[in-house]
């Protein structure tokens, strides 16, 4: 009888202590999966969320840089605000495209996905200001300030090791060649120092443990 049948989920009334046993063990094994996936799909929101925020921070960095670091004409000023400010009217629609997706994890991947490309055109255009905006021999404290500051602002809103990585490796990487190749006064200190912060950045974000890091690669 329909009234009488079960649904294979649930125990039968009157069903044997055994039975209910199995049952019980079986929904508590999917505990941690279950558990696993809402963790999941609240930190991809969070993280699609802090989309706004990095680019208003962006944003004020951006305008600080144009202030303080001089070097540079009207028109390369003009190029680097250009490339800083299509980044981050990309993470804004990243952001806008997510919230219409709910708590739908498949479509929060992608989405998280995107970002994280995103934010890797993001470094190399906030990195290209090594060149466009710092000009030659920049004052070393400054540049290093430039490069450094923004993943030290970021990290702790993205809260994604891929995305804060994918951010710092391109801004590394294009002020190092331009400390190489403009040449800045004292390049070789200029350098290790660089490399030196932003490795300890790049290795805090491995040690770090950011609820993002350990997403699971597969429903």
């Amino acid at each position: 009888m329909a009234l009488t049948e079960s649904n294979g989920s649930l125990p039968r009334p009157g069903a044997s202590p055994a039975g209910l046993a199995a049952s019980s063990r079986q929904a508590l094994t999917r505990l941690p999966k279950i558990h696993a996936e809402t963790s999941e799909t609240a930190n991809l929101a969070c993280f699609l969320r802090s989309a706004v925020t990095a680019g208003a921070v962006l944003i004020l960095l951006g305008a600080l840089a144009l202030i303080l670091a001089g070097g540079a004409g009207i028109q390369q000023e003009f190029a680097w605000s250009v490339l800083v400010l299509i980044g981050v009217a990309a993470m804004l629609r990243s952001y806008v495209k997510s919230t219409a997706q709910a708590f739908d994890r498949a479509p929060l991947r992608q989405s998280a996905g995107d970002l994280r490309v995103i934010l890797f055109y993001a470094g190399f255009a906030w990195g290209s200001g090594a060149f466009l905006l710092l000009g030659n021999n920049p004052v070393p404290i400054t540049g290093l300030c430039f490069a450094v500051l923004p993943g030290v602002f970021l990290l702790p809103l993205l809260k994604d090791r891929a995305a804060c990585l994918a951010f710092i490796a391109p801004v590394t990487g294009l002020a190092a060649i331009a400390i190489i190749l403009e040449p800045w006064g004292d390049a070789p200190v200029a350098l290790a120092m660089l490399l030196m912060v932003q490795g300890a950045i790049a290795g805090g974000l491995y040690l770090s443990g950011r609820p993002c890091d350990s997403l699971p690669a597969r429903l």
